[in-house]
């Protein structure tokens, strides 16, 4: 701890920001961001009629668009900036331009995850009514809601604040930088309630249907094992259908675990002031979120890796993608 009572210097801070944002952070956006590219063309080309690839092809888009927020995020983060007296107020800056849309889209991976495994565990446990329960109206129209309910919140963030020119006494220069008014406290405050509660809310969902399609599986595993009357065509079926659910439980697991330290922090923000932007211990909240948003971008950008291994049908439509490309021979 430092004079101030900091448990985190200003130097601490930046050697974390250059190993997190610059070197693992940037190094896993852009990986994250050509496989979410390959992932989405994939779906396209297998068509998206089907309830499963829709909702993975609209998380895919969501993956995307938050990597290349986080992209520019990690930029903005960069300690150099800080040393090469640019005009410019990198550390406001990227509240507007790239912190807030990656929240908001990581968030929508979130839900788009809720509902995928909410889906997959009402094809085990009703798999004669699932076709007439999710039907492809009904999944555009919750992947819409996952999107609205996501974005409207962040509406009000945008019209209490702009970026402008910005006086800095202790600096004595005029920089561009976030500009506040005399909504943004509340406004503020609805951010980080509405935050908290939509983010607990899925991940709270994702983990109990996440348990529950782990259980169904058991069970279902070990009734299939006990009917050795199970025909071959059947058996086949029950191949595919347990391919499908253990993939949207990795999903689900890994966001579960890439996830519980932003949910965590959002805990520990409520119930200790001085953990804050602009609070007492703003160092160390910015630290302990470089690592949170790692862990999004790891969960952005790994889904990919995981569709390869556990899905024959992606796995050769990948194939067949990269070969007409002439990256991969058969």
């Amino acid at each position: 701890m430092n004079n101030s009572g900091e448990y985190l210097s200003d130097t601490d801070r930046q050697v974390f920001f250059i190993a997190n944002h610059l070197i693992l952070g940037m190094t896993i956006c852009l990986l994250g961001i050509v496989g979410n590219c390959l992932s989405i063309t994939v779906f396209l080309k297998q068509g998206l009629r089907m309830s499963v690839n829709l909702s993975l092809f609209a998380m895919s888009v969501s993956d995307l668009i938050g990597l290349i927020f986080q992209v520019w995020h990690n930029f903005c983060l960069n300690p150099y900036l800080e040393l090469a007296d640019l005009p410019v107020d990198f550390l406001t800056v990227q509240i507007l331009t790239a912190g807030s849309p990656n929240i908001a889209m990581t968030r929508i991976t979130c839900w788009i995850t809720m509902y995928i495994t909410a889906e997959r565990c009402l094809s085990v446990l009703l798999p004669l009514r699932i076709r007439n329960i999710v039907t492809f109206k009904r999944t555009v129209v919750i992947l819409l809601f996952c999107y609205s309910i996501n974005l409207s919140f962040y509406l009000p963030v945008y019209s209490a604040s702009s970026l402008g020119w910005r006086f800095y006494p202790s600096l004595n220069k005029t920089m561009f930088a976030f500009i506040e008014n005399n909504r943004t406290l509340m406004v503020s405050l609805l951010m980080n309630v509405s935050h908290f509660y939509l983010s607990v809310i899925a991940f709270i969902c994702n983990f109990i249907f996440t348990a529950i399609l782990v259980v169904s599986l058991k069970k279902k595993s070990e009734w299939r094992r006990s009917a050795t009357f199970v025909g071959d065509q059947n058996e086949a079926l029950t191949r595919r259908d347990k391919k499908t659910v253990t993939m949207v439980i990795t999903v689900a697991a890994i966001l579960i675990v890439c996830y519980s330290p932003g949910v965590t922090s959002c805990f520990v923000e409520i119930f200790v002031p001085d953990f804050a932007i602009y609070a007492k211990q703003k160092n160390v909240y910015n630290v302990i979120w470089s690592f949170c948003f790692l862990f999004h971008s790891v969960n952005a950008s790994i889904n990919v890796i995981v569709y390869y291994r556990t899905s024959s049908k992606y796995r050769t439509t990948l194939n067949k993608i990269l070969f007409d490309l002439n990256i991969v021979k058969t």
